[in-house]
């Protein structure tokens, strides 16, 4: 399977808490600590990932809600978000 047909799923057990609009939120996984700061863009990105999605679905999403980003730079962004969620154990692959 492709990187880009791996599917994706928010961790259940990682707690989310919203700043406010436009300030993002907080995630915090209970299972090893971890702490990560999400900005607007990673919260809308959090929770497109309440249902499993593949990358492209999930820069398809975000093209859709976000005005005049290349689809390149969106695709390059997700990949440097990911590397941040995955070793936190905040998202994990859903096996088909």
């Amino acid at each position: 399977m492709s990187e880009q047909q791996k599917r994706y799923l928010a961790n259940p057990e990682v707690s989310c808490r919203e700043e406010g609009p436009d300030e993002g939120a907080i995630l915090f996984n209970p299972d090893n600590d971890a702490i990560l700061v999400l900005n607007p863009v990673g919260l809308l990105i959090w929770q497109a990932l309440a249902q499993p999605r593949s990358k492209d679905e999930i820069v398809d999403y975000l093209m859709e809600t976000c005005e005049d980003v290349p689809a390149d730079r969106v695709y390059t962004d997700l990949d440097t978000f990911f590397q941040a969620l995955q070793p936190g154990g905040f998202i994990g692959e859903v096996l088909d």
